[in-house]
């Protein structure tokens, strides 16, 4: 489209990134205009990007503002007029013209040879270049559109224009749901895709395909962060007080595929098989285990026979029950691990397969992996053996039970006995052992949140440690021994000397010895593990919990029954650094769900005293260790205090915030 040079204050139109834009022309400067934009600045383009010339003319003697407030008058006098102009008329007329149509021949086409005046041009200008559905720019004119690209463009702008529309609604009926309007009755618009746009961005953030939208409308409603949104999903009922993005965002749920449900039925429908079992029924066989706990996969016995005592250690066999690549298989590899939330466990396999099959359950027979462990009067061990077989359990008892057996009775006094011969051998090889205190969250009826801490230090909680170590021991030296592919656990550093050289009954004991433990490392190179003192070490015990425990298993099992190994190295290689993985991902979403819940105990102590143990002083601030919920805090302890580090202290729970897991302490004078 050729133009000739605009006048001096003749109302233009520019191209402004290819879309038009009205100005005021000043004056040519060699191939550059100059200009007066719809921003209120003089500036300089290329006379080429001058798509229009009016043929109007703008009062020379206005100042700058006036010259802004006319621009824009001009644009909304054109975009109401606009739409008066029939395009589509038009375009029915020329669809059939092949190659460009220049801008003149459109204008004397649709208003005809006489007269026509500038504003009517200009009006003519602003609808066909502004509106794409029935014509498209080319070099000198424009090109009429296919009537299946026409069709299509409407199609596409009513689409937008119903969303601009639905979001126009969406912001009146959130912002009303903000202010704690939740009267609905009178409401037309369904606001289910906009609380679903909400909730998939809280869950997935910024890998939420929409993201970009979904943090568009919630800044237009005045939320600034995802615990915002969170509190703005509970108010329209669609997601709970208490429920956990997180889980949602690595898919942990209780339900189960449809196929591995199948399986499942499968396995319990098939009779019981002990071919090829080793008969230890004879055996008095006993859990020791939470009094709550649904998976156990691990048992003892002990036997005193011609001078020698035997102790075995009986794990669930899963690996004779679950085969490798299956569904089941699949989805346990997938999860990892059994997932403990203060709340509620989500299990590795269904509840009805652990519970009817897998967990060594009293009074039942299980498929067990047994380790035969026996020792001579000096508690040395004479020799071991591992065997599939099946056991009788005669009784799943408490620790609090269990210590009572293990300090009183004959037998449970020579385990004991043992036991503290493994540990005293594992302490001259190095080993580190601490009994720190965990913290154990239940919730009860009505979300009630009980918080107490857990010592596990009884005789019995020591004397099963020593056995599960000494299995997962001898499970790494069996693969070792035999030349079979394991995953193994190693600490190859020492434990540093300082480690032994604090009071355990200082009340920061944890603190201070906390930082001396490391994550061991996981691969398939056997190794020491020197934080445990023992020279080898594969995690075996817990296969119906931990995935991993499974593929040690596996690897044991199949080497009895004189097969080739179920997993080659390369297979491991692949397999286990994602496991670990997952693992990792469970572990997060377990703390995050356990401080949620402590904050929110927390929570209902805003306004009283809790007590704490200064671990570090700067200025007038402080950290506090508080004892009886075993993690560290800021406080600000005000400009006159009197304290030093160890000291004691009680803070005044001024303001907790769960879901933003914020706590406000000062110091209670």
């Amino acid at each position: 489209m050729t133009l000739q040079i605009p006048s001096n204050n003749e109302l233009v139109l520019f191209r402004k990134r290819k879309e038009p834009s009205f100005a005021i022309f000043n004056q040519t400067q060699g191939d550059k205009a100059s200009i007066f934009s719809e921003e209120g600045k003089d500036i300089l383009i290329d006379l080429g990007k001058i798509a229009y010339n009016s043929g109007i003319a703008i009062k020379d003697n206005l100042t700058a503002s006036e010259k802004k407030l006319k621009l824009r008058e001009v644009r909304k006098t054109l975009e109401e007029e606009k739409d008066n102009i029939d395009l589509e008329t038009l375009w029915e007329c020329v669809q059939n013209e092949e190659g460009e149509i220049l801008f003149k021949d459109l204008l004397n086409l649709y208003l005809g040879d006489s007269s026509i005046s500038n504003h009517d041009g200009l009006v003519f200008f602003w609808a066909v270049d502004k509106n794409d559905t029935y014509f498209k720019r080319g070099e000198a004119g424009y090109l009429a559109r296919e009537a299946s690209e026409v069709k299509d463009l409407i199609t596409r702008k009513e689409a937008e224009a119903k969303r601009i529309e639905d979001r126009k609604q969406a912001l009146v009926w959130a912002k009303k749901l903000i202010s704690g309007n939740t009267d609905t009755s009178n409401d037309t618009f369904d606001p289910e895709d906009h609380i679903e746009l909400i909730k998939s961005y809280v869950i997935h953030l910024d890998k939420f395909s929409k993201s970009a939208e979904a943090k568009s409308f919630l800044s237009e409603i005045g939320i600034k962060d995802v615990e915002g949104a969170i509190e703005f999903l509970i108010k329209t009922g669609s997601w709970h007080e208490d429920e956990d993005p997180l889980i949602k965002r690595f898919s942990i749920s209780h339900d189960f595929p449809k196929k591995v449900m199948e399986e499942t039925r499968e396995i319990l429908d098939e009779p019981f098989s002990d071919e090829y079992l080793e008969d230890l029924t004879h055996l008095e066989v006993f859990s020791v285990d939470d009094i709550n706990t649904q998976d156990i996969d691990d048992a003892l016995s002990i036997e005193e026979r011609d001078g020698e005592t035997t102790i075995g250690i009986h794990i669930a066999n899963v690996a004779q029950y679950i085969q490798k690549w299956s569904s089941l298989d699949d989805e346990a590899a997938r999860r990892g691990e059994t997932v403990y939330l203060p709340e509620h466990h989500i299990h590795m396999f269904p509840t009805e397969l652990i519970k009817e099959r897998l967990s060594l359950i009293e009074g039942t027979v299980r498929k067990a992996l047994s380790l035969l462990v026996s020792f001579d009067e000096n508690f040395n061990i004479k020799s071991y053996r591992f065997t599939n077989s099946k056991i009788q359990v005669k009784q799943n008892t408490t620790y609090t039970k269990a210590s009572e057996y293990f300090e009183s009775d004959p037998l449970g006094s020579k385990a004991k006995q043992i036991a503290d011969t493994l540990r005293a051998k594992r302490r001259e090889a190095g080993a580190f052992i601490i009994q720190l205190p965990q913290l154990k969250i239940t919730i009860g009826e009505d979300s009630k949140v009980e918080i107490r801490k857990n010592y596990m230090n009884t005789i019995a909680h020591k004397v099963i440690a020593e056995f599960m170590i000494l299995m997962n021991t001898m499970a790494g030296r069996f693969l070792k021994d035999n030349k079979v592919p394991g995953i193994f656990r190693s600490q190859p550093e020492p434990i540093s000397e300082d480690a032994w050289s604090h009071d355990e009954n200082d009340p920061l004991y944890a603190l201070h010895v906390v930082k001396y433990l490391r994550a061991p490392r996981v691969g398939l190179d056997p190794a020491p593990h020197l934080s445990l003192g023992i020279d080898i070490y594969a995690q075996a015990t817990s296969p119906i919990r931990r995935y991993t425990d499974l593929i040690i298993q596996r690897q044991i099992v199949s080497t009895l029954e004189n097969e080739e190994p179920s997993y080659t190295e390369d297979e491991l290689e692949n397999l286990y650094p994602k496991i670990e993985i997952g693992v990792r991902d469970k572990r997060m979403v377990e703390r995050n769900r356990e401080k949620y819940w402590l904050y929110k105990y927390l929570k209902g102590l805003e306004g009283t005293g809790i007590p704490g143990t200064i671990s570090s002083i700067n200025n007038s601030r402080a950290t506090v260790y508080l004892t009886d919920y075993l993690f560290e805090v800021p406080v600000s302890l005000g400009s006159k205090f009197n304290l030093d580090e160890s000291k004691n202290i009680e803070l005044l729970v001024q303001k907790v915030d769960p879901l933003r897991r914020k706590l406000i302490l000062s110091h209670k004078i």
